[in-house]
């Protein structure tokens, strides 16, 4: 029987996610700049250097394509590597092995050979300017073989990194600067949180919020908001981005009528689009709107960055909107498209 977990950050639960499977599972290495003796970016790899050496957690060069190309090609000869690319905008620089070799290998050897490495990236604006602010999930969605996760809490970022470095696959961890600082309950030590999986953040009657990483923390609060003027939300964590679990969300939708999507990343072909169009083609009548960045770069000027992503009150308004859209009888064209001004 599990005890009472404790209280830990984010970056400490993906460290001991990472731990206890380098401890099981001697294939299972380090690959990155900065992952050694400096434990990350983010400190998110502290310890693992001090136990495990050089060997197995290996500083890189600064070259996003090689570093990809060696972890791909060890995860292909028997290994199974956590690739870090420390900001989600360097992802574009190395997604030839990850998606024309990594994701298809499986396909290309008909089974016979796979790729099992985990792609450690870290997303969203936090004072850092256009090239290392922003949320790229949308892109890797659509490709087959490859599978996007991005918990929004402690407990889930172990158990879905936990998930991952057992998957067969590719799987590309995606976690948000804004979560580091913030605490939470701590993993069950014996759990992993299923990649396919959402789970309900708070439950609701009048409205569906679909969001993932650091959106769900914004979206509980506009939910607190909107509860002190009598408005009922359900907030759901996607947690799981490729594979999505549209009966979860299709379930919660059929409850309330409206589904508003929430993501820091652009609304034009982004996850929320996604998100409505699956549990659209369930059958299901409900007015829908989306919530995004403005479609311009984030800004390292504070109040820019600030105004160009969704904040608490952007989406309160955009529920208040979409609720007096559904209730006016307006709601049959969809809803639509808010950004965060």
């Amino acid at each position: 029987m599990s005890t009472e977990a404790p209280r830990m950050f984010f970056r400490e639960a993906i460290a001991r996610a990472i731990a206890e499977a380098m401890r099981a599972d001697p294939r299972v290495i380090v690959l990155g700049q900065d992952v050694g003796s400096f434990g990350g970016a983010y400190r998110e790899f502290d310890g693992l250097y001090a136990e495990f050496g050089a060997e197995r957690v290996r500083d890189t060069p600064v070259a996003e394509a090689a570093i990809m190309g060696v972890g791909v090609g060890a995860a292909a000869a028997g290994w199974r590597p956590v690739v870090s690319i420390t900001y989600m905008d360097f992802v574009m620089l190395a997604l030839d092995p990850l998606v024309n070799y990594g994701a298809k290998l499986r396909y290309k050897t008909a089974g016979r050979l796979t790729a099992p490495v985990v792609v450690k990236t870290t997303a969203g604006a936090r004072g850092q300017g256009v090239a290392h602010s922003q949320c790229l999930e949308s892109w890797l969605m659509g490709v087959p073989g490859l599978k996007v996760v991005s918990p929004s809490n402690p407990a889930d970022a172990y158990g879905l990194m936990r998930s991952a470095l057992k998957a067969d696959g590719p799987v590309v961890f995606v976690d948000h600067k804004r979560l580091y600082p913030i605490p939470g309950e701590g993993p069950d030590p014996d759990a992993e949180t299923p990649i396919g999986k959402g789970r309900i953040a708070r439950h609701g009657a009048d409205l569906t919020i679909a969001a993932h990483s650091f959106m769900v923390h914004v979206s509980l609060q506009a939910a607190e908001i909107l509860a002190g003027e009598g408005i009922s939300i359900e907030v759901i964590d996607l947690r799981s981005l490729a594979p999505l679990d549209v009966d979860l969300i299709h379930a919660s939708v059929s409850r309330t009528g409206a589904l508003l999507t929430v993501e820091e990343g652009q609304v034009t072909c982004g996850v929320g689009v996604e998100v409505a169009a699956r549990v659209r083609e369930r059958g299901a009548a409900f007015a829908v709107a989306r919530v995004g960045a403005i479609a311009a770069p984030v800004s390292s000027n504070p109040v820019l960055e600030a105004a160009s992503i969704p904040n608490a009150e952007t989406v309160a308004r955009a529920a208040r909107l979409l609720l007096g859209a559904r209730d006016s009888g307006h709601s049959g064209a969809g809803g639509g498209e808010l950004s965060a001004l």
